[in-house]
Parts: C-alpha cells; structure tokens; sequence
C-alpha cells in the first residue's frame, strides 16, 4: 500500500474508538440521534482512509498499470473496489509494482497497517 501508513494507521484506529463508543451507547440505550452522531464520525474516519488509498493507488498503481497497457484490468479492479463486484466480470489480479517487490498478496484498505 502507498499510502501513508502512519495517518491511515491512526485514522484506523480513531474509527475503531468511534465504533467502540457506539457498541457502548447502544449497549447502554442511548438516545438515537447520539449514536447517530457518533455513527457519523466512525463514517467520516474511514472515508478519509479510503480517500487516502484511492489517492495512492491512482498516484502509484494506476501508472504503472497504464504503461503496462493494462488499462481495463485497472478499471475494472478499481470499479469493484469503489461500488462493489458487477455480476458477469472476470476480477483481475492486482500487479502493482510496489506490490509484488514486497511480496504483498493482499491488496486491502489496511495492507501494511499495525492497528
């Protein structure tokens, strides 16, 4: 994973805090628009993570993937990742350079990450 995994370490973790809140609201039977509220800060976390690895991965790996002329591999991988698998297309193996040096065989938001 290219992206900075100091901040999406601990925006990871700031999450988790904010999830740990809510289980203890809802365990609690807090008001509704509390856990509301705190619902939206565990959201706002992880979107600035997504945020974070879309950036790199479209910096770092979708270059390389365009020299290597497999633009439709890339595009599809990252239609997936962004909205989900669409029935009928054949997934591709991720083959990013940065990837395969370090032996990564994984390729998820949190790669590399001690949380």
């Amino acid at each position: 994973m290219r992206a900075d995994t100091s901040s999406t370490g601990f925006r990871l973790r700031t999450a988790r805090g904010h999830l740990d809140a809510v289980v203890r609201m809802a365990d609690d039977d807090r008001y509704c628009i509390d856990i509301l509220h705190q619902l939206s800060a565990v959201q706002g976390a992880l979107e600035g993570v997504r945020r974070d690895i879309i950036e790199a991965h479209l910096k770092g790996c979708v270059p390389e993937a365009a020299a290597e002329g497999r633009i439709d591999d890339i595009v599809s991988e990252l239609m997936a990742a962004l909205f989900g698998a669409v029935p009928g297309r054949k997934s591709t193996a991720h083959a990013c350079e940065s990837h395969s040096s370090h032996g990564d065989a994984g390729h998820g938001p949190t790669d590399h990450v001690a949380v």
